[in-house]
């Protein structure tokens, strides 16, 4: 019974294996060019055989000091097949070494049927390199090309001041090459080109195409992705529900697709979140609520509006970060943490973040560290902390006896001095 199933398997792996050669082979067989090599190297073949055996047999002779010896200058110097093959080959294309040549009229009508072949060969190869050249320019230029990127940041969406957004973007995210950003979007391929005029985003790679379609995602190799950044697309006509319901939908996808990209999503309205939430999105931004906020405080003249612009400002010399946490801080109390970092360069420590990076894998080890007890009223209740986790949630000024836990980040306030010492 064994040895049957064995077999079996056997076989069906050997027909998988035939039928993937024969798509291949299909596939290379039904190239373009390699219809036009098989072709040309056939009529190669025909014409160096034609030039050898007119050729092997053309031998003058004459008598030197009473003997009989091959008069060479007259005589061809093609004599075997390798050296019409080689012949045929130089000749064909043009280059023309002069060190095999035929002599007699055979070879030579022969010889003139290859030239004009030689001429019209290259001329078809070149010309179809140039155009697969131009074509491929043509495709990445429209955004149709297929990309082969990993571990790169994709960025959907379009704003009308987006070559400001990228610069903050970049400035942020040092650790990415320009080469390493995609924008996916439906922008007019002018925007796209004034864009990419700006020699610091020349090298941005472009999809053209609808975001929340799946195979465009796929055309961006999102799979393989690091980060994936969703903006409220003004490209997009349509009530704020339609938008953000467009928003909702792009990361579940994307979710579907790969769990190991950090994803990030604009909503305009609140009520989105939770949905987002349930999609398990790393970050999401409420665009909204923060300018209402601002604007709230703005009203009562608290000035707290000038303070949150200055803070947020990528280029101020004073701004708000969050930096990883050495291990050794672990388990240790907040105000350890906070000495430890006006100690090292001055940062002032206002806060702590907790559940960063990819809340897909903190989700999945929290739940397996909850199952860990024997305890069925605490293992209930390990569940439901785990499964109520929240990605990046701030804790502000937690307090001195605040335990500082796995995967957390400092928030703190920084200068351009603090982040020199830093890196030094």
């Amino acid at each position: 019974m064994n040895t049957s199933l064995h077999d079996m398997k056997n076989q069906e792996y050997r027909s998988i294996k035939t039928r993937l050669i024969r798509h291949f082979a299909i596939k290379i067989l039904g190239n373009f060019i390699f219809k036009i090599l098989f072709t040309s190297g056939f009529i190669l073949l025909i014409l160096s055989a034609a030039v050898y055996y007119s050729e092997k047999d053309f031998i003058f002779y004459k008598v030197e000091n009473g003997q009989r010896v091959e008069d060479q200058g007259n005589s061809s110097n093609i004599r075997t097949f390798q050296d019409s093959i080689w012949w045929a080959f130089v000749t064909s294309t043009t280059v023309g070494y002069g060190d095999f040549f035929p002599k007699s009229p055979a070879g030579r009508l022969f010889g003139i049927m290859l030239m004009f072949f030689g001429v019209s060969f290259v001329g078809v190869i070149t010309g179809n390199i140039a155009s697969f050249l131009v074509e491929k320019q043509l495709r990445e230029e429209r955004g149709l090309k297929d990309l082969k990127l990993k571990n790169h940041f994709i960025i959907c969406g379009w704003k009308r001041n987006m070559a400001e957004v990228l610069y903050d973007i970049l400035e942020k995210n040092k650790g990415f090459l320009t080469s390493e950003i995609v924008l996916i979007n439906t922008a007019d391929p002018e925007e796209i080109e004034n864009l990419k005029s700006d020699g610091r985003l020349s090298e941005i790679n472009y999809i053209s195409g609808d975001y929340v379609d799946e195979r465009v995602l796929h055309r961006a190799n999102v799979k393989y992705a690091k980060k994936v950044l969703v903006l409220v697309d003004r490209m997009v006509k349509g009530s704020i529900q339609e938008i953000d319901s467009r928003t909702v939908m792009t990361i579940i996808t994307i979710k579907s697709i790969t769990k190991t990209a950090y994803t990030c999503a604009e909503l305009l309205d609140s009520k989105f979140e939770r949905y987002l939430r349930f999609s398990n999105c790393d970050e999401i931004v409420l665009s909204s609520d923060y300018n209402k906020a601002l604007i709230a405080n703005a009203s009562a003249g608290s000035g707290i509006s000038h303070v949150i612009s200055a803070l947020l400002n990528v280029n101020a010399e004073v701004s708000i970060n969050t930096i990883d946490i050495p291990d050794s801080f672990i388990g240790k109390k907040y105000d350890e943490l906070s000495r430890h970092l006006i100690d090292r360069d001055g940062s002032i420590l206002i806060g702590i973040l907790e559940n960063t990076g990819n809340f897909f894998m903190r989700k999945k080890e929290a739940i397996k560290e909850a199952q860990k007890t024997p305890d069925i009223s605490k293992l209930v209740d390990n569940l439901k902390t785990a499964k109520n986790l929240t990605p990046n949630l701030p804790v502000i000024n937690p307090g001195h006896d605040y335990i500082i836990k796995k995967y957390c980040k400092s928030i703190i306030i920084e200068g351009r001095e603090n982040k020199k010492a830093r890196t030094v």
